[in-house]
């Protein structure tokens, strides 16, 4: 689709503070499209000299002029009633939103008059925290912590956790059981395809598509070429309510995690209804401060949805409300407080709840009130580097007793990664050919069996010919 866009803007901040490309791709959240081409963040002055219609091809030399006037990485993300698109230089971020073209342009009309975009980047960055006293006061107090920082230097700059959508972060993090970033992602991406409502994607802007207030009125919008691509946002909860939710997102290579979250969104959209409030305020009112009891008892609230145990519901209330001081444990979190913390226990030790318990009581009282930031950081600096690819591979660690690769399970490996990366490199391109991808549980303890994937076409949910 052809968007309406608003002017590129800045916020002045430095990678000190936020650096997008650790923080987007940290297994937070997972629907940042990340490009090596600059598309829709390049300078209005400099986009202007393009000259060229909407739909229509550049020229060369007009190619060439805009990709040395600004170069660098771009990210986009598909935010409720528009799409955010962002790019980051030495001083800071230039953020741009576009909008579908649907009359009457109120949401649009709002942004160009305020500036709406700027309190949603503020918000979801909680960029009212400022990292550098948080890094000297960890660092001051943790001698492990300011070694891993000062060796990794500017890797380990500007991580900060997110403020998520609560609705969104619980889906995905039910989707993270038994998973890996890069399956989570492609899971995540492919229900938002089929159920999320389309939005435009970063490639479909052009100078012409900025407007202003006066022109409104008179607006009649392009239409859009074929075959435009689109970004998705992530499906409400009355999306996921229906009983052909389960077999879809089976279809979708969601396994035994299909029912959870059919389940999850029915009782989030009965529990607001019996409340008189919306499901998203019923989340809300779980957020630290808005919420009548401690961090346990948010988590009590947490854990009632199907698919969330005590590190998801951790998860979710640290990541989307705002409970900073949750460190959320996993056997990952716990071997790194046996290796550097000295904590009193085996490695081949499972993890109880009371270890549970200790591990993060023991590291809350080491990092204070923002204890699940510090952690955020050093979970970080475990992963492995990445290559700067657009597409992360999925890598999950060999376990104990496990054989070596069969040719089939080569074959879906490979598969796999080829979705993944097309659907990385290319979110929301219309995929209209049925694909074929059995996939394994990552434990490898239930297998999905064949999966066909469902096709978005037309607005509606069609499964593939088999």
């Amino acid at each position: 689709m052809i968007p309406l866009s608003t002017p590129l803007r800045f916020l002045p901040l430095l990678p000190s503070e936020l650096q997008l490309a650790t923080v987007l791709k940290s297994g937070q959240s997972f629907r940042w499209a990340r490009f090596d081409t600059v598309h829709a963040s390049k300078p209005d002055v400099a986009a202007e000299t393009a000259g060229a219609a909407p739909g229509a091809e550049d020229s060369k030399p007009a190619l060439e002029a805009k990709e040395q006037l600004v170069q660098g990485e771009e990210w986009a993300f598909g935010w409720g009633d528009r799409t955010v698109v962002l790019r980051q230089d030495s001083q800071g971020i230039h953020y741009r939103s576009l909008y579908p073209p649907i009359p009457p342009y109120a949401a649009y009309a709002a942004d160009l008059k305020s500036d709406t975009t700027l309190p949603l980047l503020k918000s979801y960055f909680q960029l009212d925290t400022p990292l550098a006293p948080l890094y000297a006061e960890w660092a001051a107090k943790d001698a492990h912590f300011k070694k891993k920082v000062e060796a990794e230097g500017e890797r380990l700059e500007g991580i900060r956790v997110l403020n998520q959508d609560p609705w969104e972060c619980l889906i995905s993090f039910i989707c993270s059981a038994n998973n890996n970033i890069s399956r989570i992602t492609l899971m995540v991406n492919r229900v938002c395809e089929s159920l999320g409502a389309p939005l435009p994607h970063p490639t479909s802007f052009h100078p012409s598509t900025i407007h202003t207030l006066s022109s409104l009125s008179t607006l009649t919008p392009l239409p859009s070429p074929p075959s435009t691509p689109v970004l998705y946002a992530f499906p409400p909860p009355s999306a996921l309510t229906p009983s052909s939710t389960d077999p879809l997102l089976r279809e979708l290579g969601f396994g035994y995690r299909a029912p959870f979250i059919e389940w999850s969104a029915n009782y989030l959209v009965d529990l607001a209804e019996e409340q008189k409030t919306t499901p998203l305020e019923y989340l809300e009112s779980l957020r630290k401060g808005k919420f009548d009891g401690d961090l346990g008892g948010a988590r009590e609230k947490l854990m009632e949805f199907k698919g969330v145990g005590r590190k998801v519901a951790d998860c979710v209330a640290l990541f989307s409300l705002g409970w900073k001081e949750t460190v959320p444990v996993d056997t990952h979190v716990f071997q790194i407080a046996i290796r550097d913390y000295s904590f009193p226990s085996s490695k081949t030790t499972a993890l109880t709840p009371v270890l549970h318990d200790r591990v993060c009581a023991r590291l809350q009282t080491l990092w204070g009130p923002h204890a699940g930031w510090a952690q955020q950081v050093l979970f970080f600096a475990d992963l492995k580097p990445s290559s700067g690819s657009a597409s992360p591979s999925p890598s999950p660690k060999k376990r104990s007793g496990s054989t070596t690769p069969s040719a089939t399970t080569t074959v879906v490996r490979n598969k796999f990664e080829e979705e993944l990366k097309e659907i990385m490199e290319n979110p929301g391109k219309r995929r209209r050919v049925s694909v074929k991808v059995e996939l394994k549980e990552e434990s490898g303890s239930e297998s999905e069996g064949k999966v066909t994937k469902a096709v978005k076409k037309s607005g509606k949910t069609k499964k593939a010919a088999t």
